[in-house]
């Protein structure tokens, strides 16, 4: 048999991970991320117990692991267990080996949506745009805010980033729908800010300006650092 714990309740709700020895869990410095504001950078970590047992450790989080309202420093891995890791809520499960691997792609809510958009009728109105290369690439540091140590290396465009983005997903609490867009240009890349006035560059507010090395975007609080590679 082979454990997944599966995302019940928060960011990415349906979608299911493989759990395995040594695997970590947190919003930046983990194996496995969590978009939610209430994780640690670093959460927790499976090991195995003296029982040979999966179990789910709190590294001593902010928020800790609660089951039923109640913190817990462990979680046994067994099937039917639901845990919470910040506002995110999982259920252990279990299959059979031979159905794991199409098991733990089936339920993304984006494989539902592709799945299920033709079948609905609905069709995307946008524009189809062409993508082309970011060259060089580009690396958007995030060094301030809740989303502090993640990084983002960025190789083609046009990207959209903002709260809702399925691209750049931006946390922060006063992160509007639609913040920036990226642009590829010669030689760099043109940020095109869509809400202009909660979106700022280097503390400016501008509509649209080619990116440079060391450039800060501001939105909300948090600060997201531009570089070249």
């Amino acid at each position: 048999m082979v454990t997944f714990i599966e995302i019940i309740e928060g960011s990415n709700e349906g979608s299911r991970i493989q759990v395995r020895e040594g695997m970590t869990l947190g919003r930046s410095q983990a194996d496995v991320i969590i978009k939610d504001p209430k994780v640690s950078s670093k959460h927790a970590q499976v090991a195995v117990d003296g029982k040979g047992q999966l179990v789910l450790l709190d590294l001593d989080s902010s928020n800790g692991i609660h089951i039923a309202g109640r913190r817990v420093k462990k979680v046994a891995l067994i099937p039917g267990v639901i845990f919470e890791v910040g506002r995110t809520q999982f259920k252990v499960v279990t299959v059979e080996e031979e159905v794991a691997l199409d098991f733990g792609r089936l339920m993304t809510w984006r494989n539902i949506l592709q799945a299920n958009l033709p079948a609905a009728g609905i069709e995307n109105t946008e524009p189809s745009l062409k993508p082309e290369r970011f060259s060089p690439a580009l690396r958007l540091s995030f060094v301030q805010g809740i989303q502090t140590d993640e990084e983002i290396i960025l190789g083609y465009g046009p990207r959209h980033a903002g709260s809702d983005s399925m691209d750049i997903e931006l946390l922060d609490m006063d992160a509007p729908r639609d913040a920036f867009k990226l642009l590829a240009g010669p030689g760099q890349v043109e940020i095109k800010i869509l809400s202009p006035g909660r979106v700022t560059l280097n503390n400016k507010a501008i509509d649209a300006e080619m990116l440079n090395d060391g450039d800060l975007i501001s939105v909300g609080s948090t600060l997201i650092k531009v570089s070249y590679l």
